[in-house]
């Protein structure tokens, strides 16, 4: 296995990168970013065929799609904190902790140094406001070209998002989890207005004479799950993906992956770990949470159909990426802070000039893998301090022999932290108190893919499986 490189030894230069792509050889390619908040891997192009998914499933069949790619942390702020920094949770300590550590670089700044055009248009770091806004928000802000939170362009906008926030104090309890169909256009919804800044801003990148570096953040389908009717009438709701085979946590799973105040907790609805959703509300909810799939995938068509109008399609590397998946009742969890395969994992799309199309691999990659990339597909130099790689020999050849990296992750459950490796057949947690290197394990879980495609038992205390559970608790700490 390569060792990943967490320490270079200073910035090496640009020409000392590796080449591009034969088709981006004579100048530096554009890059366009897609971020999709809560999106599981419940796509066409993932084996879900009876999900509408037109335009991500096209843009599958024109670059490569990542079979398991991982996050680092499976929750908003710590895994978009990961994917701009190529940290991973373990070195920031999850949230914001990224600005404390020496040499770290952010992608908006790294390009912008390099002299890209560069702008964060959505839900790229995280909510405005709160409790991080002067140690890490603002700070990020500064760091792009153009910065918008697209809830608050418009009186219009903020207006629907004072409908649909979900965390304002004032409203809890007083929203429902999904509301009822509306026949509404699309920009009747923050999304459908958030596509039509993005187009404005290529235009924009387009004249400006630089190359540009566009990250685009769509709010859909994270909660509540509300789409325009056309899209839940893409569904038959007695027959939709996604439903869950298991309802209940595996055999032996450790008493820490349970998350008792789970997402949909404080809605109209008044579901609690307790009381979850069952029969016709379940139902309700995954054709909400479907319809609001192809909802955000007909906003990412439309920013796809300008960058081809612009003529620049060939010019530009397009990434489609969420921060992690959702559970949707299965594992018995309506949540997304788990280690489990279905919310540690996410869709990862990369389509680049010059490169083979349509491609797929099951090689495991990181969220912290995509900052190094894009700099090595760009012919910038590498970062001082990453924890990721770049996945450029994957683009070359996806069943590439060499490629045996493992993926890590974490959760952090009330400073209960679980540490997880996922390689190719297994996944280890190890459960220990806080984010320091403790000598005390509390738990520890081990899944067999081969055996448990569904994660149906923990098999950690199976003396056949002493061996695997050595060998993956030592790879879990030697990284680090």
């Amino acid at each position: 296995m390569r060792k990943r490189s967490l320490f270079l030894l200073g910035i090496i230069s640009a020409f000392a990168c590796a080449p591009l792509a034969k088709a981006v050889a004579d100048k530096r390619p554009n890059v366009l970013f897609i971020a999709i908040d809560d999106l599981r891997s419940q796509l066409g192009c993932y084996g879900y065929e009876d999900m509408v998914t037109p335009h991500i499933d096209q843009l599958a069949r024109e670059g490569i799609l990542f079979e398991q790619h991982y996050v680092s942390q499976p929750i908003c702020i710590p895994s978009r904190a990961a994917l701009l920094t190529s940290l991973r949770s373990e070195r920031t300590k999850s949230n914001g902790g990224w600005a404390r550590v020496p040499g770290v670089q952010t992608i908006g700044r790294t390009f912008g140094d390099a002299g890209y055009f560069t702008a964060s248009l959505g839900k790229i770091w995280h909510l405005s406001g709160g409790r991080f806004k002067e140690s890490v928000l603002d700070r990020f802000d500064y760091e792009w070209g153009r910065s918008l939170d697209s809830r608050y362009a418009t009186p219009e906008l903020s207006a629907i998002w004072e409908r649909e926030n979900e965390n304002s104090k004032k409203k809890k309890g007083q929203l429902p989890a999904a509301e009822s169909p509306i026949d509404v256009p699309d920009e009747a919804y923050g999304d459908g207005l958030l596509a039509q800044e993005a187009i404005r801003v290529l235009d924009e990148a387009a004249q400006s004479g630089q190359p540009f570096f566009i990250m685009v953040g769509f709010y859909k389908p994270h909660l509540p799950f509300n789409a325009p009717k056309k899209y839940w009438d893409l569904y038959d709701p007695d027959n939709l993906p996604g439903t869950p085979e298991l309802e209940s946590l595996p055999e032996g799973a450790s008493q820490f992956e349970l998350r008792k105040r789970h997402d949909l907790w404080g809605y109209q609805e008044g579901f609690t770990f307790n009381n979850p959703p069952e029969g016709e509300e379940a139902r309700h909810l995954r054709h909400a949470y479907a319809a609001c799939v192809s909802f955000v995938d007909a906003q990412v068509g439309k920013v796809l159909a300008e960058l081809d109008r612009l003529g620049l399609r060939d010019d530009t590397i397009v990434v489609l990426w969420s921060d992690h998946g959702y559970q949707l009742g299965h594992l018995g969890s309506w949540t997304k802070l788990t280690n489990f395969e279905m919310t540690a994992g996410s869709p990862l799309i990369i389509s680049a000039p010059g490169y083979e199309r349509g491609l797929k691999t099951k090689k495991i990659v990181e969220s912290v893998d995509l900052f190094p990339t894009l700099l090595d597909l760009c012919g910038i130099a590498e970062l001082q301090v990453t924890d990721g790689v770049t996945l450029r020999p994957l683009l070359e050849d996806p069943s590439s022999s060499e490629w045996n990296e493992p993926a890590f992750h974490s959760v952090n459950r009330g400073g209960k932290v679980g540490r997880a490796v996922r390689d190719a057949r297994f996944r280890y947690i190890e459960w220990r108190d806080g984010w320091e290197d403790s000598d005390q394990v509390l738990d520890v879980e081990l899944y067999d893919y081969a055996k448990h495609p569904e994660e149906r038992i923990n098999v950690a205390d199976n003396p056949e499986y002493r061996g695997e559970r050595d060998r993956l608790a030592e790879l879990l700490w030697t990284w680090q």
